[in-house]
């Protein structure tokens, strides 16, 4: 009789130690709201949620990326529009350079030309977050470096970045390009493939004004420079302003992609969140039902354990 009851007894411990578990993680359930807390829980729900929570990580990552583009992109935007009404302005010049303006008048437009060049070059090394923005990939490096005349005049740049483009995820499979760069075929001021070369331009076009604007030259040179102006710089000015309403469509374009993405990217991030609730969310009305069930349970096994006590007491006085 004695060894029944020893063994009733263990078994009522083990069943009350899993009750008690039982009981403890419907209370974390109903406390947190979630259902699955480890993979044991639930080990295929959890994997769903692993997979789930990894997906809406990647697209988060996405929308990330998109924001730095986009940031980087209306920055470049507002830079190249600086640069187009510089251009806008030297082609105006250019146009009023003639010989029935005075020496005075020449030199005057000379001098805001170099104005322009300038503020071309402060333009063109445009940092934003710590990068030059022109420099292609090599982003921690100046754009240009001015050479410079006994006046402080500058005379020609050296380019110090490069041509190159990183490409950035911005969906699955899909990327855009994350530099951009002031000369290559691609170049915002000097493009290999329209012979843009803005920075060189604006130099002939101030040194031609100041050569026009000479009186101790002969007057041969003076209509020689303005010649050249009318003949050759101006329409080289217009291969710039073309070039810079080029990147202006280009930027554009990626902007508006950007903004596609975005949408399409915030739609799936907000599909996936009911899918993992319906994974890890606790049915509260239900945990609820079943804690009571438990620790009525439980307490049945209490009044058990009380009446084996009882019974076992009985028989070591017997």
């Amino acid at each position: 009789m004695r060894v029944s009851s020893n063994s009733f007894s263990t078994d009522l411990r083990l069943q009350m130690s899993k009750l008690a578990e039982r009981q403890a993680r419907l209370q974390q359930q109903i406390s947190t709201g979630q259902r699955i807390t480890t993979a044991s829980d639930d080990p295929k729900a959890m994997r769903r949620v692993l997979d789930l929570r990894n997906e809406r990580s990647q697209l988060t990552q996405y929308q990330d990326n998109i924001a730095t583009l986009r940031e980087n992109a209306n920055v470049v935007y507002s830079t190249v529009n600086a640069m187009k009404r510089l251009s806008d302005r030297a082609s105006e010049i250019a146009t009023m350079a003639d010989g029935t303006k005075a020496p005075v008048a020449l030199s005057a437009y000379a001098k805001e030309v170099d104005q322009l060049l300038e503020e071309t070059l402060r333009l063109s090394n445009t940092q934003y977050r710590d990068v030059y923005i022109f420099s292609g990939t090599k982003s921690k490096d100046a754009t240009y470096t001015a050479s410079r005349d006994s006046d402080e005049k500058i005379t020609a740049v050296s380019f110090d970045g490069n041509s190159n483009s990183a490409k950035i995820d911005i969906a699955l499979s899909t990327s855009v390009d994350g530099n951009y760069s002031a000369e290559g075929a691609k170049g915002i001021l000097k493009n290999s493939a329209n012979d843009a070369d803005f920075i060189t331009n604006l130099i002939a076009l101030r040194d031609n004004l100041t050569t026009a604007a000479d009186t101790s030259l002969d007057k041969t040179a003076n209509l020689a420079a303005l010649t050249t102006i009318k003949d050759t710089v101006l329409g080289d000015l217009d291969k710039d302003e073309v070039n810079f309403i080029d990147h202006f469509s280009s930027i554009g374009a990626t902007l508006s992609r950007l903004e596609t993405s975005e949408a399409i990217t915030k739609s799936q991030v907000a599909s996936i969140e009911p899918l993992v609730s319906n994974e890890v969310d606790a049915d509260l009305a239900d945990s609820l039902v079943r804690l009571n069930e438990i620790q009525n349970a439980y307490s049945a096994a209490l009044q058990s354990g009380g009446m084996l006590m009882k019974t076992s007491l009985l028989d070591y006085i017997r």
